[in-house]
């Protein structure tokens, strides 16, 4: 008898154990994934918050995926004054591209920075995803430009930020809703500045609103060229200017120069301004500024967005940057990427296998619930969110006027 009732609860413990094995979570990792991040970690740029983001939202799934770790790499992209360096880009990417344990790659931030990684991580087959690039010719490609951006004619590049054909119809909206008749547009040659002048040039005359004059300028331009620029938008006669761009200084350069000589001019930009570097220096040009951004105060997202922020919070003792929850996002389709598209053991797929599998699976997402609300990634590898916000700044940040729900009727067919 006592033998008996010795050997049931030595049953029950192997039983148990059995259990345990068999849901695999308890299992050591016999492998490891990695989720480079690429982003700009210096000048005030919103890096760091991105790449935490990242980081929240693989904690968030446990870490692992059955038997294979999860890892996050954070890599700076940024010169000392935030703006990207394209040998950095290069060197990222070219990291990512040659590491055998690379799945998918978050970034860049910028356009331009972007488009300079997408042929080096196309050529290695990894899933690459935008949380900030707007810029409509990285999924949107002339042919030219496609054979450079995507060499083996797969489609590996996506995002899930709204490009600037939805930004720029925003802006048109904002600026009608101001009452400006009369704009002077102002790009820094960039990718994603060039692109948005583009875009908004072509959408501002069937929304009323004449582009009076346009001008260029460089990131290595003179003071001079600043304010040569500054005066000739004064000249024009228009009632605001646009800067298309996402260099800050030049941005703060120009607002400033501008508004010595006419208070009644209005200062626009998009979302590459919609930082607390650019944002917190403002001062007495606040009440004339006005920015669209993708983000959208905490209590306009679903209940996932909120909690992110307030993760972020706890954990960092601040208030993360309002794109960073796009990078939260961006991390979460990541990992149920790779999940969804395992073949057989992710343990044991071959990386090629893993990396075509995350793809395929993004590339195919629809009606997915997120904390930016629902949305499909369509034949381009865009997102279908459609909404921006139109901001005014006060104290050093962004004032939501409304959120600008972009209805696709506008953006028409062609932008060439």
């Amino acid at each position: 008898m006592l033998r008996t009732l010795v050997s049931i609860p030595l049953l029950m413990l192997a039983l148990a154990g059995l259990l345990l094995t068999g849901c695999g979570e308890t299992d050591d990792p016999t492998r490891t994934l990695r989720i480079y991040v690429g982003q700009p970690m210096r000048g005030d740029r919103g890096g760091e918050d991105m790449l935490r983001a990242v980081e929240i939202a693989v904690e968030n799934a446990g870490g692992r995926i059955d038997g294979a770790k999860l890892e996050v790499i954070g890599m700076n992209d940024a010169a000392e004054d935030g703006q990207f360096d394209p040998a950095l880009v290069r060197k990222n990417a070219h990291r990512a591209a040659a590491d055998d344990q690379t799945v998918a790659y978050i970034g860049d931030y910028d356009s331009g920075a972007t488009k300079i990684a997408m042929p080096i991580l196309n050529r290695a087959g990894i899933l690459h995803i935008s949380s900030g690039a707007t810029a409509v010719e990285l999924t949107r490609p002339d042919p030219r430009t496609g054979e450079k951006i995507r060499p083996t004619g797969i489609r590996t590049f996506g995002r899930i930020v709204p490009n600037d054909r939805i930004q720029a119809a925003a802006l048109t909206q904002f600026m009608d809703e101001e009452s400006v008749a009369r704009v002077f547009v102002i790009d820094d040659q960039g990718a994603y500045g060039a692109g948005l002048r583009h875009v908004f040039t072509r959408l501002a005359g069937p929304a009323g609103i004449e582009v009076v004059g346009a001008q260029s300028i460089s990131p290595d331009a003179s003071a001079g060229t600043v304010n040569d620029a500054a005066q000739a938008s004064i000249d024009s006669g228009a009632q605001a200017v646009l800067f298309a761009g996402a260099d800050l200084e030049i941005a703060r350069n120009l607002f400033r120069t501008i508004h010595r000589t006419d208070h009644f001019m209005k200062l626009f930009g998009g979302d590459g301004l919609a930082l607390d570097g650019f944002l917190t220096t403002l001062d007495d040009l606040e009440l004339d500024t006005y920015v669209t951004a993708p983000a959208l105060p905490v209590g306009n997202y679903a209940r996932s967005g909120k909690a992110y922020f307030e993760t972020f919070r706890e954990r960092h003792g601040e208030e993360a940057e309002s794109m960073s929850v796009f990078g939260y996002e961006a991390g979460r389709v990541v990992v149920d990427s790779i999940r969804e598209g395992v073949r057989d053991d992710i343990a044991t797929d071959p990386i090629t296998e893993l990396r075509k599998g995350a793809r395929n699976v993004f590339f195919k997402t629809s009606e997915r619930s997120s904390p930016l609300g629902s949305y499909s990634i369509d034949a381009w590898g865009d997102t279908t969110l459609s909404f921006y916000g139109a901001y005014r700044v006060e104290d050093g940040k962004l004032v939501l006027g409304r959120s600008i729900d972009v209805p696709r009727s506008v953006l028409g067919k062609s932008f060439r």
